[in-house]
């Protein structure tokens, strides 16, 4: 008996092992599964997955742990959500009983035949799994970077002469190099660093202070792991045709006064696991382009900005659409942020674009106050228009 007792033990072990470390970022405790409604203390950084993939977002309160929450989920298996070790929650019942309760849950639908008799070299293990992944993770910090995609330390600074041009399907890789042009004011007409072609992708880039226009995107391209020390004229434009998307994730942009991303092409601009500090707005599609029109299309998901007046600006008699999940305010102030702001937009020789106001949960604003996480002083305005902007 006592030998079938350990070797049940070691099975449980074995399983335990595998569950908690798949299911769940190290450092990690889980509060919930898929489906369940957990609770947490306020502003806590919470993990959303499976088998060593998740997204992560900040609440606050009672959630559901599901993918309407986190905005996607990891298919192959039922995702769970979990916080750091070291961060509080407030379970609708102990701590202690809901680890496990929910441990258990995972352990019995793979060992039904285990008896009670090892519930408790179940607990040992569960314990011992948990202290040996903890201690040296704590809860990733909002405020500085979106958690997982901080900024290294530049390994060398490189003063470019011209333009580097990424050609039609180049990877270029910057090797987490800073990157200098010119300029790095809000003057029109300056060059880009980095113009990148159709299928370019640019990654693990530094700009640095003389950030000119940034980078262009003439075409599908992906920005990632790119930090812009100072935005410049623009961290960068979408330039390409109707089809094409211009794909930034896993960055942030500091110090601009006017827009962060500029969409002049057409197809769509997508912002993914990203911070923006100070500037006036995360995206806007261009107000008076020549040959202006649309639709365009913005996507924003697991986005973090501190002092951003406006995240997006679209024409709505140009078709311009924005969709927006999970995103965190985290302001210094009380001003009040515009989360969809619309405009009228015009050709160039036409006038100037207008601001009609700000929408929420129509055709063209895909979003709800419920998508937007306010930490600290953060307001948003969500009076500035009920319901629907028509053009007059």
């Amino acid at each position: 008996m006592r030998i079938k007792i350990l070797l049940s033990g070691l099975v449980l072990a074995t399983l335990a092992s595998s569950a908690l470390a798949a299911n769940r970022p190290a450092g990690y405790v889980t509060i919930c599964s898929e489906g369940k409604t957990c609770s947490v203390a306020n502003a806590t950084t919470v993990a959303f997955g499976r088998a060593d993939k998740f997204v992560y977002k900040v609440l606050s309160g009672s959630f559901v742990c599901s993918e309407a929450v986190f905005g996607s989920r990891i298919a192959g298996g039922v995702n769970e959500c979990s916080v750091a070790r070291n961060t509080s929650s407030v379970p609708a019942q102990s701590s202690s009983s809901r680890s496990s309760s929910s441990v258990a849950s995972s352990i019995a639908s793979s060992v039904s035949s285990v008896k009670s008799s090892v519930s408790s070299v179940a607990s040992s293990v569960r314990s011992s799994v948990a202290s040996s992944a903890a201690s040296s993770v704590t809860n990733p910090p909002v405020g500085t970077y979106y958690p997982g995609c901080e900024k290294p330390e530049p390994t060398e600074t490189v003063q470019l002469a011209a333009t580097r041009v990424v050609v039609a399907g180049e990877v270029f890789d910057g090797l987490n190099k800073r990157y200098n042009l010119s300029g790095g004011g809000q003057g029109e007409g300056q060059p880009p660093l980095f113009d990148v072609q159709e299928g370019g992708v640019v990654r693990n880039v530094i700009i640095g202070s003389a950030a000119a226009d940034g980078i262009h995107c003439k075409g599908n391209c992906t920005i990632d792991h790119v930090w812009w020390e100072d935005i410049g004229e623009d961290a960068a434009t979408a330039m390409g045709p109707a089809g094409t998307i211009m794909n930034v994730t896993c960055g942030a942009a500091f110090n601009g006064s006017d827009k962060t991303f500029q969409f002049n092409g057409r197809g769509e601009l997508h912002i993914s696991k990203f911070y923006v500090q100070g500037a006036g707005k995360l995206a806007r599609t261009c107000g008076d382009c020549t040959n202006n029109g649309g639709p365009r299309k913005i996507v924003i998901n697991d986005v973090i900005t501190r002092d951003v007046s406006t995240i997006v600006g679209i024409n709505t008699n140009f078709g311009d659409t924005a969709t927006i999940r999970n995103l965190t305010l985290n302001n210094s102030g009380t001003s009040k942020t515009k989360i969809c702001q619309v405009y009228k937009g015009v050709v160039k020789g036409s006038g100037s674009s207008s601001a009609l106001g700000v929408e929420f949960d129509t055709a063209n604003c895909d979003v709800r106050p419920a998508d937007v996480t306010l930490l600290g002083n953060s307001q948003m305005n969500t009076s500035a228009c009920a319901g629907s902007c028509p053009i007059n």
